[in-house]
């Protein structure tokens, strides 16, 4: 394992030198791009759960507004060659990271594309879930859903961890709460290589030296974080490698497809939430996988994803009931005219905690870069912790509805 990390942290700050130093040609044409996303929510949620479970607004407890946006300036430069030189730096209004904000330097030419700094990892980019062909916010119900009940002892914190989404550690699930970015990174992604006419495979790497250099507070700041595992310890992870690979084929003008293998490996460190001392338990090293497709025929698309986080960050002196963690989902998109329509289905079991949600959404374009939807999420989830105190294993049953109700406008 550590002749592979080296090996693949070699391969890639190589490479990543390499392009940059393949050119030194002046630009002769600069180009700016603008983009952006605004985002408006009206929010109906109801759960049977616990008290603290049924609160989405602190004054009115099942509906509230939200809203979340950014806006992006893309600066290239152009070499007489045609390879590309920029920027990507964006800003949010608002206070919660609606996890769309790109921040980056890169350079791209015939031999593949650099990226300094990005906020997504090369598996995030590449990877393909079960939401991939859905309406409305997608998997955008996890921020909301409130599974668990909290801890009666602490309140911050929640009894039973369940996994809401794809996300990969080494992006979303190590981040710091209501920041913008995550871990520092750089990243490789080969060019689209021919297998035959109309079928391409591309890969990609990225290298995290350390998850807690988050990209906003200083380099030796300290960022520990505590993904879905136990309550008591918080993770860093060391030398993290995410990668993927993708196939895109067309197989006549109607039918075409993708697909996707993504994973991440890295050195884990445990630490003592209470007093942020390394802790002597020996846990898991990271090593996950994701593996998703999408199948796109005239105006339906079909996606499909599974993932498994193979004991990634557990012990067996900390995790009783179980080790073992995986998720997947699947979905249907159906495009008629300015609207289109899905249902997709999520399932995850971490460690015994099961959780399921159906979604329904819809979509209409009322004009290009302007659309509303709607969407309804039904969760379930069944799940398992151990009473402190007396060691005893519980149970927690309960169910709820999520409704947006949106409007979005991206440029």
């Amino acid at each position: 394992m550590k002749i592979k990390n080296k090996l693949s942290r070699t391969f890639l700050i190589k490479s990543a030198l390499g392009l940059l130093a393949i050119d030194s040609s002046l630009a002769v044409e600069d180009k700016i791009k603008m983009g952006g996303i605004y985002d408006f929510q009206a929010i109906h949620y109801k759960n049977n759960g616990t008290a603290d479970q049924k609160v989405l607004s602190i004054r009115n407890k099942e509906f509230g507004l939200y809203t979340s946006g950014n806006i992006f300036v893309d600066y290239q430069l152009i070499a007489e060659n045609g390879n590309l030189y920029g920027a990507k730096i964006s800003l949010e209004h608002t206070s919660v990271n609606d996890r769309a904000v790109p921040f980056f330097l890169y350079i791209e030419s015939e031999l593949g594309r650099v990226e300094g700094g990005a906020e997504s990892s090369a598996g995030k980019k590449m990877r393909i879930n079960g939401y991939s062909a859905s309406c409305g916010t997608g998997n955008g119900w996890n921020s909301r859903v409130i599974a668990s009940p909290s801890n009666p002892y602490k309140s911050s914190e929640k009894l039973i961890p369940y996994i809401t989404n794809f996300c990969s550690f080494l992006d979303s699930k190590t981040r710091t709460s209501l920041k913008s970015d995550y871990s520092r990174k750089i990243t490789y992604f080969t060019p689209k290589m021919a297998l035959a006419e109309k079928h391409h495979i591309q890969l990609g790497i990225s290298y995290i030296p350390d998850s807690s250099n988050m990209g906003h507070d200083n380099i030796d700041v300290d960022k520990q974080n505590p993904p879905v595992v136990s309550p008591k310890y918080k993770f860093v992870i060391k030398d993290g490698i995410s990668y993927g690979i993708t196939y895109t084929g067309k197989f006549q003008d109607k039918l075409e497809t993708k697909l996707s293998f993504v994973g991440e490996h890295g050195k884990t460190q445990a630490f003592n939430k209470a007093d942020k001392t390394k802790s002597d338990i020996k846990f898991k090293d990271l090593n996950t996988y994701v593996i998703g497709g999408i199948l796109t025929y005239e105006k339906i698309s079909f996606s499909a994803a599974y993932g498994n986080y193979n004991k990634s960050l557990t012990a067996k002196e900390i995790d009783l009931i179980s080790r073992n963690s995986y998720v997947y989902g699947y979905g249907a998109k159906y495009t008629m005219g300015q609207y289109a329509f899905s249902i997709n289905q999520f399932n995850s079991n971490h460690k015994k905690n099961k959780l399921n949600v159906t979604s329904l959404g819809m979509d209409w374009e009322i004009a290009k870069g302007l659309k509303a939807y709607i969407q309804t999420n039904f969760d379930h989830a069944k799940g398992n912790y151990i009473q402190e105190g007396d060691n005893i294993v519980k149970s927690n049953k309960n169910h709820g509805i999520l409704t947006f109700l949106g409007t979005k406008i991206s440029f």
